[in-house]
């Protein structure tokens, strides 16, 4: 029955326009003719980008432009929970200190930039060197 319903309404839409075209050219002119003279441009329009474009190298570009894109949310999202997870091990690091009674180090402190770090690391490991260098050290000699 559907098949039946199909073919009927597809000879009744053949049958319409065939009237319709009978009946523009008896009275020599188009029936909606601003409208259909647009729908003509666009899909005159349509079809020269459709025989035109290069398909392979459009998809490519889709392709890899979604790539990117998903890629850079992957990383976004993971910044994100790493950050969050800095800031709950800074604050659990920071509430042990307390408890154990060390000074807490606060948020305001100015962290040592990496030249003055590696001075002050240089300067302990001279101090450590100095204190184990006094030591004399015990002479094997047996005279």
């Amino acid at each position: 029955m559907t098949y039946l319903i199909l073919i009927i309404v597809s000879i009744a839409l053949f049958a319409g326009f065939l009237l319709l075209t009978r009946f523009e050219k008896k009275r020599g002119l188009r029936v909606a003719g601003m409208l259909r003279n647009k729908l003509d441009a666009r899909t005159s329009r349509a079809v020269f980008i459709v025989s035109h474009v290069d398909w392979s190298a459009f998809v490519k570009h889709i392709v890899v432009t979604s790539a990117e894109r998903i890629a850079h949310d992957i990383a976004h999202a993971t910044l994100l929970i790493v950050r969050t997870l800095e800031r709950l091990l800074t604050r659990a690091v920071k509430y042990l200190r307390e408890k154990r009674g060390a000074p807490a180090i606060t948020e305001t402190d100015e962290p040592l930039r990496p030249l003055a770090r590696a001075a002050s690391h240089l300067r302990s490991a001279l101090r450590r060197a100095r204190v184990t260098g006094a030591k004399k050290p015990q002479s094997t000699d047996s005279e």
